[in-house]
């Protein structure tokens, strides 16, 4: 067959809480195939899971298409990035607690999750505050240009999907 494969991995560590999927897990388990049309039943698989990815695979197709994630999912959320990155710009700054060397504000922005959302750079995690900051500045910036806003971007990749897949 040739096409599109998209390949179900479950994370198979033991973790119990969304933080604990934060870059740590090495063990993957392939639990589905869904081969073209069916992508959307890989995405629907890997949401049911803690924490779940969908590869997408291309096979026996020509023109230099690349195996690349398409979609992630941590169930209670993933680490959000923006909030993530504006902490590692002051991390130097917080005052280290105990011989841990975690800072408080490294332990709140820890708690920071959200869903793998759509952004013009990439898909990223992002939590609820930060996603409405970035979509009401896409929203006024298309104002400012005079154009309508990309309603796919600052959404959930789920959400996208469903409606793409007109589920």
């Amino acid at each position: 067959m040739t096409g599109w494969r998209y390949d179900v991995w479950v994370c198979g560590t033991d973790h119990a809480e969304s933080s604990d999927h934060d870059g740590s897990c090495g063990i993957w388990e392939r639990k589905g195939i869904h081969w073209n049309g069916k992508w959307f039943d890989a995405f629907e698989e890997a949401a049911l899971r803690g924490h779940a990815l969908v590869e997408a695979i291309p096979v026996g197709l020509e023109g230099g298409w690349k195996h690349h994630t398409v979609f992630e999912h941590v169930r209670g959320g993933g680490l959000c990035k923006g909030c993530w990155d504006k902490h590692g710009n002051t991390h130097a700054e917080h005052i280290l607690e105990g011989s841990a060397g975690h800072c408080r504000p490294c332990t709140d922005v820890q708690k920071r999750r959200g869903p793998l959302t759509r952004t013009p750079n990439g898909q990223v995690f992002m939590c609820e505050d930060c996603r409405t900051a970035f979509l009401r500045h896409h929203e006024e910036r298309a104002r400012g240009e005079r154009r309508d806003p990309d309603a796919r971007l600052y959404r959930p990749v789920l959400d996208v999907a469903r409606e793409d897949a007109g589920a």
